[in-house]
């Protein structure tokens, strides 16, 4: 029985250990991506005053600066805060549940 157990169990196990990191990697991801565009959307502006192979130096340039600010952010707020706190704080919605103190507890109205 014992082995049957972990026949049964091993698998379901790594499959929930791949989609959890799978979760994490895309948040992680998510993060880069969004620094990469904001430096890039800017730089799309370049093609109206340069022709069109400085522009896109200047597209790639932007995005790539982009890519390296974002992964230093994403490690930024992984030591500090957490990429899946951090997702929660930003998803959350207070007026609903009630605002929070640093410790999690909910602030009651005097």
């Amino acid at each position: 029985m014992k082995y049957l157990k972990l026949i049964i169990m091993k698998p379901l196990e790594g499959y929930l250990h791949l989609t959890a990191w799978l979760i994490f990697a895309w948040l992680y991801f998510q993060i880069i991506l969004s620094a990469t565009a904001l430096f890039c959307i800017p730089s799309l502006f370049s093609f109206y005053f340069f022709e069109f192979n400085t522009a896109l130096n200047i597209v790639y340039g932007a995005s790539g600066l982009g890519f390296i600010v974002g992964i230093w952010w994403a490690e930024n707020i992984r030591k500090t805060h957490g990429i899946i706190t951090f997702h929660a704080y930003l998803l959350s919605t207070p007026e609903i549940e009630g605002w929070r103190d640093r410790y999690g507890n909910v602030i009651k109205k005097r």
